[in-house]
């Protein structure tokens, strides 16, 4: 038979993506490696045998995505448009490069065991999910063997190169790409020595252990009615201001902190207002969502020492605000989820407290080191615990996402609003944007952002501005 004629269900696909101008990757794998391969493929993709290959379509994939899902597997890939434009050709392509670059050994071996991790995340317990996001003590012990890990990636091509890059701090690059040294060094003794299997386990037991451990605080998991219902309420673009305010006095602290809040210097009002409805219409929908957000927050806050909530809460909101004004500049239009994401992103730090947790330092922030010493502790770090109970809470999938990766934003779905809550993040702690202490994933992507540069001068303006608002408002804690 004809390599037309077998590869013609890829043709009729290829038509498909042609007429809707996308575009289509197209991967070779060895016939070996065929069952791994289609337990990363998509329902909209289509596989089919070819000899002792598996060729897969992947609609709308560009080169660099393709190769993620198949990082430990010998592969070739050829996209269209810009490879070729029929599927024959684009075949070929693919075959010629499986020959030539095929995958190395040290890739291989390195992240099949990352993937081993992040398969437990596709078992039935959902609680996986979080627990299994991300191994931070073997991303800090990787990074506490700079000589090791450029013997590996010297081993690699520029794609896998790449993806590993993005799990790492930015300010580690020249560390890789000058560290010399390597001869001799036996890179499988790392591997063995840190016993990433025995280490994965005990996270996962320890992780379990936890999230039963919180199961039962029910102010934890419960988000106050009237907040849900406020959030609920208020996706709605032509909801009329009295039905909001409706549900807003059903509860008197609600009433009397956001009354407090709206009149406070952080707004700069110049007349009193004494109504709830008011409020609504000067403020809108979205900012008086926050509000009730921040204050929902606030209570869950003072379960914790004084120091400690006094310090998380300025902070998360100054993040909060901050990301505000920096996610249209990155990119990212929605107001639904920006907020909220940058108040939480630290929620998993007040859980840790309630109960004795290690967590890393309030005021510096998270080093791969602090992220694994919180893991090794907990199982999980803070951005997997502040994930989770927001999905204990019904929160948006997008919010749950960006709480979990906002330290990796490169794993993110949406990443510009995982970069937007990291670089936010980077600037609360520091009053400028300190490349050294941001993620390779989020400086690859402010790189590649179209639009005029940020500098730094308008960064430390808008932080000075935005730390001072909430300076002055920072006193709801004094009562209704």
């Amino acid at each position: 038979m004809k390599e037309t004629d077998i590869l013609a269900p890829l043709t009729i696909e290829l038509q498909k993506v042609c007429s809707l101008g996308g575009n289509m990757s197209i991967v070779v794998v060895p016939e070996k490696y065929a069952d791994r391969a289609l337990g990363y493929t998509r329902d909209v993709d289509t596989a089919l045998k070819y000899q002792e290959y598996l060729i897969i379509g992947l609609f709308g994939m560009e080169a660099d995505e393709a190769a993620t899902l198949f990082l430990s597997i010998p592969k070739g890939i050829a996209v269209y448009p810009q490879d070729g434009k029929d599927i024959k050709t684009l075949f070929f392509g693919a075959m010629e490069r499986l020959r030539v670059k095929g995958t190395s050994p040290w890739a291989k071996r390195l992240w099949e065991t990352i993937n081993e991790s992040n398969a437990m995340e596709r078992q039935p317990d959902p609680e996986n999910r979080f627990i299994s996001a991300s191994f931070y003590q073997f991303l800090s012990t990787l990074v506490s063997h700079p000589e090791e890990l450029s013997r590996i990636m010297a081993d690699m091509n520029d794609t896998e190169q790449h993806w590993v890059r993005d799990y790492l701090p930015y300010g580690l690059g020249s560390t890789l790409n000058n560290a010399g040294g390597c001869e001799g060094l036996d890179v499988s003794v790392l591997f063995e020595e840190w016993q990433y299997r025995e280490k994965t386990a005990h996270k996962l037991e320890t992780g379990k252990k936890t999230l039963r451990k919180f199961r039962n605080i029910e102010h934890l998991f419960t988000l106050p009615s009237i907040s849900r219902e406020i959030i609920d309420v208020a996706r709605d673009p032509l909801l009329a201001a009295s039905k909001m305010a409706r549900i807003i006095e059903r509860d008197p602290v609600l009433t009397s902190r956001l009354l407090k809040v709206v009149n406070s210097a952080f707004y700069g009002f110049h007349r009193q207002i004494d109504s709830v409805e008011h409020a609504i219409v000067i403020l809108g929908n979205d900012e008086v969502v926050n509000l009730a957000f921040s204050i929902a927050i606030y209570k869950i806050l003072e379960t914790i020492s004084p120091c400690h909530a006094q310090r998380l809460w300025e902070h998360s909101l100054i993040v909060a605000h901050l990301s505000q004004w920096l996610g249209p500049l990155l990119g990212y239009k929605s107001k639904d989820k920006i907020y909220t994401v940058g108040l939480l992103h630290d929620f998993g730090k007040i859980v840790f407290l309630q109960r004795g947790h290690y967590i890393s330092d309030i005021d510096t922030p998270s080093s791969l080191q602090d992220l694994a010493q919180e893991e090794k502790d907990s199982g999980l770090s803070h951005a997997e615990m502040g994930a989770y109970i927001a999905e204990r809470w019904n929160l948006p999938e997008g919010i749950v996402d960006a709480l979990v990766s906002h330290h990796l934003p490169g794993k993110a779905k949406d990443k510009a609003l995982a970069v937007t809550i990291h670089v936010a993040d980077i600037i609360a702690h520091n009053g400028k944007i300190d490349m050294s202490q941001l993620n390779n994933a989020a400086v690859r992507f402010l790189s590649q952002r179209k639009g005029p540069p940020i500098s730094q001068e308008l960064v430390c303006r808008t932080y000075e501005k935005v730390t001072e608002r909430v300076k002055k408002v920072s006193d709801i804690e004094d009562g209704a």
